[in-house]
């Protein structure tokens, strides 16, 4: 009997992939070659020429990167509302145009003010190149398989982050930085043939509208207890990544080894966010985000006991809290609650998480300057903090498929008929 249900599931996911496969593929390009892909991870590489040519600083170029990450934020509840009125693919062409018309515009930049606003302006105008609609059309198109199909959607963004910037890099170093921005804005216009070959248009007239039980999804205690939880997640630990590589040659690490070891976290990315997409389908993914924070709070308590010599333990224990986070907002949130208000429920907590990320190297870094430059008590600090959301993911429901009743009372003393409706 067991063989035959594990039998019959195989079959179904199997069918799902046979149907959806292309819907997969151009999720997973179009999110690469969206703002998360290629603003994110290659930003750094024109700080050193901009600082010679307009005289940038390094806190100009981190104020402009932390604006742009809260003006996107910002408009994350709008372009829920957008993907649900307009639908996937005209939110996610549009903002495939916008984020080239952005990377256009700073290669004409000639002041620190133009650059500052041109980035903080790329966050909001471009937020339809996020993993919004994308992951919002997989979900849709998947069931049984729909964790899995998340997870490869997302590695779109990993590929992105170790294929691109060398790219980039070369063009910046033959051509000019001028010249990079543009291959960027060539790149980010690519988007929009995924968008529109891979993505659904607006929903047939006479359907259910979309978005319609977003409003009972934010009354629900289930959905701020996920909200909570993953922007906990993002301000414990996603401040190891900008500061990973300035620890390790605080510590005298050679550049050239702390730059192959950030390679690795890059690495662990990638194949989490397939085996988290995977193990999702079969076990609680709620119990997956309890690991990932705790094997991450684990990795940061290493390195900051053991040094150097951890660092590649550090590096892979990052990566798996990358991968994960990022694969499970989308699977708990399909999971949890119905596919008509997932557009704006995604947004509001990838906006959340974004915030969160942002603030995280800010406290990391002015704990390791009041340390003297050791980063131990930002590490020790991560690990505790971890606890909070492993602790949070924990108190999440099971299957989806039991009802309220079945509940523990802290997750239905406050709740409202709408949770029934999702959990039921």
């Amino acid at each position: 009997m067991t063989q035959q249900i594990s039998d019959g599931t195989q079959g179904t996911a199997t069918a799902e992939f046979a149907r959806g496969w292309r819907t997969v593929l151009m999720a997973a390009l179009g999110v690469g070659l969206g703002v998360s892909g290629l603003l994110t991870y290659n930003a750094g590489l024109f700080a050193r020429d901009l600082a010679s040519e307009i005289g940038l600083s390094r806190t100009a170029f981190g104020a402009a990167f932390f604006g742009s990450t809260l003006a996107m934020a910002a408009a994350m509840p709008l372009v829920g509302r957008l993907v649900d009125r307009l639908g996937p693919r005209v939110v996610a062409a549009i903002g495939a145009l916008m984020l080239s018309a952005g990377f256009l515009a700073l290669s004409q930049v000639r002041s620190v003010a133009a650059y500052a606003l041109i980035v903080v302006l790329i966050g909001p105008l471009a937020a339809g190149s996020t993993p919004v609609p994308y992951t919002r059309a997989v979900s849709a198109a998947f069931q049984r398989a729909r964790g899995l199909a998340l997870g490869l959607t997302q590695v779109g963004i990993g590929l992105a982050a170790a294929l691109v910037p060398p790219v980039i890099a070369l063009v910046v170093a033959r051509q000019g930085w001028q010249h990079g921005f543009v291959a960027l804005a060539g790149l980010a216009a690519l988007g929009v043939v995924p968008a529109l070959l891979g993505l659904p248009g607006r929903g047939k007239p006479g359907a259910k509208p979309e978005g319609e039980g977003y409003p009972a999804v934010c009354a629900s205690s289930v959905y701020r207890l996920q909200y909570a939880a993953f922007c906990a997640m993002a301000f414990a630990f996603a401040g190891m990544l900008p500061h990973f590589v300035p620890m390790l040659r605080e510590a005298g690490m050679p550049v050239e080894r702390a730059g192959a070891l950030a390679g690795l976290i890059g690495a662990s990315v990638i194949v989490t966010r397939i085996v988290v997409g995977w193990l999702a389908d079969r076990i609680e993914p709620a119990w997956l985000g309890s690991a990932s924070c705790l094997i991450c709070a684990s990795g940061c308590l290493l390195l900051a006991l053991g040094g150097p010599a951890m660092a590649p333990v550090g590096a892979l224990a990052l990566g798996a809290a990358m991968g994960a986070e990022a694969d499970l907002i989308g699977i708990l949130t399909a999971r949890y609650f119905p596919i008509s208000a997932y557009s704006r429920a995604y947004a509001a907590q990838y906006g959340g998480f974004m915030v969160a990320a942002g603030l995280s190297p800010l406290w990391m870094g002015q704990l390791a300057d009041w340390s003297g430059g050791n980063y131990a008590p930002a590490l020790i600090a991560a690990s505790a903090l971890l606890v909070l959301p492993a602790v949070l993911f924990a108190m999440l429901p099971g299957r989806a498929a039991r009802r309220v009743s079945e509940l523990p009372v802290s997750l239905t003393s406050r709740a409202g008929p709408s949770d029934r409706n999702f959990l039921a």
